[in-house]
């Protein structure tokens, strides 16, 4: 009897985060962990480099808080081939969907459910084809597909696509994602868009100020992707403040008061200001929308 070494099947546009083609050897790992923390390119002191690697990273044990330094990595070329994630990661998933839409990088994201996640730690290379189509191969798959997915995953059909999510844009929304406001404007609504059918959003809701974070961390990417935004002539739509303190860079601050925003320096003062990642606040500003109340 032929041994099963292969796997394929088709991920629907909900398990495929970030689109692309791509293929690496496996390389697993479980949160929280640092994907990046500057050359040499290695996710924990003594790990192995993940550039060029197939990351199967389960969730289980936490999040990632901060991205674990994707946006960073993607930025350096020096991110890993593509992300395997066994549940979405809010904080991941947005670093890899602003480096796509702000910096034009992308780096494929998918997310599995059990089974084939278990199948995705066991594989020895996994490729992202074009069309959603994943191909797991490595000899331990032989005999774990029959216990762990029923021995039917040697070829799946591609999904059926629902033709309307049910999500909820409004004529401006729709202008934004058609360029009728700017590119930076494109870009961010975009961002705000994924962000929000991610957290399982139906719609946008206005927001009249916004507040990036008094206390981030600001790497050569932040720089870069907050440059991007100031390059392409567009500024905040609603009142912004950006903390003037922690350790956000100069230049960081410098680039968001040119897109308008105002510096903040009293702590006191932010208490009130909802908590959300500096890429996300940075879009919402651009476009003064976010994503409704979660209905799961």
């Amino acid at each position: 009897m032929r041994r099963l070494e292969s796997l394929s099947f088709y991920l629907s546009a909900t398990d495929c985060l970030v689109e692309g083609e791509a293929s690496g050897v496996v390389l697993t790992r479980s949160m929280p962990c640092r994907l990046w923390e500057g050359p040499p390119e290695r996710d924990e002191p003594g790990g192995e480099p993940v550039t060029g690697r197939a990351l199967v990273v389960s969730c289980r044990s936490g999040s990632s808080g901060a991205g674990a330094g994707l946006l960073e990595a993607i930025h350096a070329d020096q991110g890993p081939a593509l992300v395997v994630l066994d549940r979405p990661d809010q904080a991941v998933a947005l670093e890899a969907i602003a480096a796509e839409e702000v910096l034009s990088r992308s780096l494929p994201l998918v997310v599995l459910d059990d089974a084939r996640f278990a199948l995705a730690q066991a594989a020895h290379l996994i490729t992202l084809h074009r069309g959603r189509r994943l191909v797991l191969s490595g000899p331990r798959l032989a005999g774990l597909a029959s216990v762990t997915a029923g021995g039917e995953l040697g070829h799946e059909p591609a999904p059926v696509v629902a033709a309307n999510d049910g999500f909820a844009l409004s004529p401006e929304d729709r202008r934004c994602l058609d360029g009728g406001a700017g590119p930076a404007a494109q870009a961010a609504m975009r961002v705000v868009v994924r962000m929000a059918r991610l957290r399982g959003a139906r719609a946008l809701l206005d927001v009249d100020r916004m507040h990036v974070g008094s206390d981030i961390d600001i790497g050569p990417a932040g720089l870069a992707l907050v440059a991007r935004l100031v390059e392409w002539g567009d500024g905040f739509r609603v009142p912004t403040t950006i903390g003037a303190s922690g350790k956000a860079t100069t230049r960081f601050v410098e680039a968001c008061r040119a897109l308008g925003a105002m510096p903040l320096s009293d702590p006191a003062s932010l208490r009130a200001s909802a908590e959300m990642p500096w890429p996300l606040a940075l879009c919402v500003a651009m476009v003064g929308r976010a994503p409704a109340p979660s209905t799961h």
